[in-house]
């Protein structure tokens, strides 16, 4: 538990050095056609952990259903941080500024951190009620949702979570690089 404890901080962490000094510009930096804004790829990383431990997991309301990030009418109506298509992800980025996406990735972990004290060896070896756990949100019950988690469906617990921390730091990378790039090449947000 210790490691993935150590793992969500340190996404947290690096999380937090990529986009604190984000200009608006980088925000909704595109580096080549069909691909993600920079601000979508960030606020990606902690709705993906928001969405695998309290929904995937534990069947609760998300973070981002709860104050202050309730408000957030438009992502709502996304329902999701994945499996959606290019303009609905560029409204997501346009939504949400860096302090914004900072604040709950604070929330997100913080909560994930109190479940996990609550986790034991055992747990980790138990595959997850998934399919009881998306009624809440119409998004989770389409063809692109399924498709995307379709081989999720018999992964255990210490898998799912292990899988989710890889992600993030894999897209850290891929944000880290796009600041890059625009930094070397303004004016070229979508």
């Amino acid at each position: 538990m210790a490691l993935l404890a150590h793992q969500w901080t340190t996404v947290n962490t690096a999380l937090h050095s990529l986009a604190q000094d984000l200009r608006p510009d980088e925000w909704t930096f595109r580096v080549a056609p069909g691909q993600n804004l920079l601000g979508f790829t960030l606020w990606h990383i902690p709705a993906c952990q928001d969405w695998t431990v309290q929904t995937w997991v534990r069947n609760l309301p998300e973070v981002r259903d709860r104050d202050p990030w309730r408000d957030w009418a438009s992502l709502e109506r996304l329902g999701m941080a994945f499996g959606i298509r290019l303009d609905e992800a560029d409204a997501v980025a346009r939504a949400v500024t860096g302090a914004d996406v900072l604040a709950y990735a604070d929330a997100v972990l913080a909560e994930n951190l109190e479940w996990l004290r609550s986790v034991t060896e055992a747990d980790l070896g138990r595959v997850p009620d998934n399919r009881a756990h998306l009624s809440r949100r119409s998004a989770y019950r389409t063809a692109e949702y399924e498709a995307e988690v379709r081989s999720m469906w018999n992964q255990p617990l210490g898998e799912v979570v292990t899988l989710d921390a890889g992600h993030g730091r894999a897209h850290l990378g891929e944000a880290a690089l796009v600041k890059e790039l625009s930094r070397r090449h303004p004016g070229n947000g979508a």
